[in-house]
């Protein structure tokens, strides 16, 4: 059975739809520090809690000197699956606001773009200076289905939050323990806010068997100032044994 939650913050109600068939949409989220936000109005301060506690976060409250803290912190990777992209757009929007780290993948005519044919192979961007105000996009497909097999427990569910942040196809093998596979028969792409980051990532998604390519300093402006775009442990958490499926 699908379940449905509603959340109200700042005026606008978000619903949110988890573990259901109909779910079209997914980001992967996740805060790896421990992130604090002052509120003078304590039922804004609970509206808060309520709404990372349902994200899985570890969450703590303090009151004092009037005003209330909130204290939280998701330290593996998440995934939030909702209905639309309209829907996504806005907890995408939220969750950056609110500290976190977001991945979400967008179809490649996304905003009228469209990435069949770039290549950045072998250019050199080191020490250019794009518009502050610009975003960097990696755009990438994977045709063909791709299994890995993870050794860790704790590692498993986070790599299937971050292929699903990427819009991927993902099944987890029930009969082999640790085995993912996953495919993105189109291309995607996502938003990053500097060419560190971008590099970062692009670099991943080749390791984990997709193609992917970099487009330097894109004219659209970044939707949100919040975003390290740090490919942290995601370098570490997964370097793929991978096998190509026929």
């Amino acid at each position: 059975m699908s379940r449905y939650l509603s959340i109200t913050l700042s005026g606008l109600t978000l619903a949110l739809l988890a573990q259901s068939a109909s779910a079209e949409e997914a980001i992967a989220y996740r805060l790896s520090d421990w992130h604090e936000m002052h509120f003078e109005d304590p039922v804004k301060a609970e509206q808060h809690l309520a709404a990372v506690r349902k994200l899985g976060c570890e969450v703590r409250q303090d009151a004092h000197d009037g005003h209330v803290d909130v204290v939280y912190r998701s330290a593996r990777w998440q995934a939030l699956e909702v209905a639309s992209d309209e829907l996504a757009h806005q907890w995408e929007d939220w969750l950056k606001g609110s500290g976190f780290e977001t991945l979400h993948g967008h179809a490649a005519d996304h905003a009228g773009h469209d990435h069949a044919g770039h290549d950045h192979a072998g250019h050199d961007h080191a020490g250019h200076d794009h518009d502050p105000g610009a975003v960097e996009e990696v755009a990438y497909r994977l045709p063909a289905w791709r299994t890995s097999q993870v050794d860790s427990a704790e590692q498993l569910p986070q790599l299937v939050a971050l292929m699903q942040g990427l819009g991927c196809e993902v099944r987890v093998d029930q009969q082999v323990r640790g085995t993912i596979r996953f495919r993105c028969p189109q291309w995607k792409h996502i938003e990053l806010p500097s060419h560190q980051a971008a590099a970062g990532w692009e670099d991943w998604l080749r390791r984990a068997g997709f193609e992917a390519r970099h487009t330097h300093g894109s004219n659209r402006r970044r939707r949100s100032a919040r975003h390290t775009g740090r490919p942290p442990a995601v370098c570490e958490l997964f370097t793929p044994p991978l096998r190509r499926e026929r």
